[in-house]
């Protein structure tokens, strides 16, 4: 464990000597628990499809119940895989996912344990063809980098492209750092020459043994445990380090999925960096999201990087294979940007912001939680839907609800129908959704 005194904080190590991970979260129980929380609703989706190709059906085709079975065979050994890799975690000590939909505890699917699976495989089961095109594009705009250079990789993933860069650039030290622990602990495993198993299953599958393919994860070649390439788990919003450490920091293909706009994970990088210090952004521009202003083109990457004290030194276009599955149909392409800008000598780093930080409210039991304005509406919202939940009984219709809202005086029977409509649509929406998640997330 690791221990910061002035903050009285204990962060755990996950994993062990074939690959130990510091946990470096803000609050680390709290997020602790909700990579638990996640670990366990992707093994109760796993025991879903489990269930699903346990015995299929007679009349169905010879060779859908062979790829059935195949599957089973998958699903199964894919459970005992992720409970190897992911034991550090310690799942027994998660929520169960019915406690988790009554207490909202985030599970945001397009971060889930097996969020960017496909990329695990691509960094160390596929062959090398795409991580060598990467690295060696990177050696290009990166040519006239000094050794010895202090760097960080922000959404490390799995780490391929910090393994590559890490000996060929003679870096110093470099920093692996990514949310999710699996990639994390896949990873720093790797690095070290230990290998692992991991079952792959592939979005268009060739054939049907290629619906369930047995991997194995290995390296090109160890790193030596002196080599100072370290993968740390943590949020890459509020990244582990004082400011002003780095001569590099790297965000490969980061900037248009974090949950944050450009602006912000910028003033990130800009307080990472010291004076005169690169960054390199690589990636899709493909920008998602509610706000149109938040879905950027590259020339505004550009311009906002400038805002926020880069001068922007080059930008390219790279069409680079990606996520090139032997044993899948789908082959893709993209035309990859990447950026390099230099942080402006003269520019200061902002200062710490507590967006996005857990209230200490939150943090330290012992304090009072406030009566805020939000939370008072919440209360209004949730007592109307317990009286509602408390309705149900097996006997009454939703009109008959409706007619005890009316006898209490909460609103007109006509208006309440829809209302409680309205509820009971969104429950039963959120409890298949809970359901029939796939494993697939990708």
């Amino acid at each position: 464990m690791l221990v910061c005194r002035p903050c009285a904080v204990t962060f755990p190590i996950l994993g062990d000597d074939d690959g130990a991970v510091p946990f470096l979260w803000p609050d680390p129980d709290a997020a602790l628990l909700d990579w638990r929380n996640r670990y366990n609703a992707t093994l109760a989706d796993i025991d879903d499809q489990l269930a699903a190709t346990r015995s299929p059906d007679d009349a169905l085709p010879t060779t859908t119940r062979q790829r059935l079975l195949h599957l089973h065979q998958g699903y199964d050994r894919y459970q005992g895989e992720l409970r190897n890799l992911l034991g550090p975690l310690n799942v027994g000590q998660a929520l169960a996912r019915e406690t988790h939909l009554a207490l909202r505890t985030r599970l945001p699917s397009h971060h889930g344990v097996l969020s960017y699976a496909q990329n695990i495989f691509r960094d160390w089961s596929w062959g090398d063809d795409e991580n060598e095109q990467v690295a060696n594009h990177f050696s290009a705009i990166l040519g006239d980098l000094q050794p010895g250079a202090k760097v960080l990789v922000l959404g490390a993933g799995a780490g391929r492209l910090a393994f590559d860069l890490h000996p060929a650039m003679q870096f110093d030290k470099t920093w692996a750092l990514d949310s999710n622990p699996l990639l994390c602990l896949i990873g720093a495993r790797m690095t070290t020459g230990a290998t692992a198993n991991l079952t792959e299953f592939p979005l268009a599958p060739i054939s049907t043994e290629d619906s369930a393919v047995a991997r194995t994860l290995t390296a090109p070649a160890p790193i030596s445990a002196s080599s100072n390439l370290q993968f740390v788990c943590a949020d890459a919003l509020h990244p582990p380090f004082a400011p002003e450490q780095f001569d590099l920091v790297i965000t490969p293909w980061l900037l248009d999925v974090i949950d944050a706009a450009a602006p912000r994970i910028m003033r990130v990088i800009a307080r990472l960096l010291r004076g005169g210090g690169l960054w390199v952004n690589h990636g899709s521009v493909a920008f998602a999201g509610a706000d149109p202003a938040n879905r950027l083109a590259a020339v505004e990457i550009a311009e906002l990087a400038h805002q926020h004290g880069f001068e922007v030194t080059s930008t390219t276009d790279v069409v680079l294979p990606y996520l090139q599955s032997p044993s899948s149909r789908q082959r893709r392409e993209e035309l990859v940007y990447t950026q390099v800008a230099r942080r402006d000598e003269r520019a200061s780093h902002a200062p710490m912001s507590d967006e996005g930080f857990v209230p200490q409210w939150i943090i330290d039991e012992r304090l009072a939680v406030p009566l805020t304005t939000a939370f008072e509406t919440q209360i209004s919202t949730l007592r109307i839907h317990a009286f509602i939940m408390s309705l149900i009984d097996g006997q009454r219709s939703v009109m008959d609800m409706a007619r005890v809202f009316e006898e209490q005086r909460l609103m007109p029977a006509s208006d309440a129908v829809q209302a409680i409509r309205g509820f009971l649509t969104t429950m039963h929406e959120e409890a298949v959704t809970a359901r029939g998640r796939s494993i697939r997330d990708a």
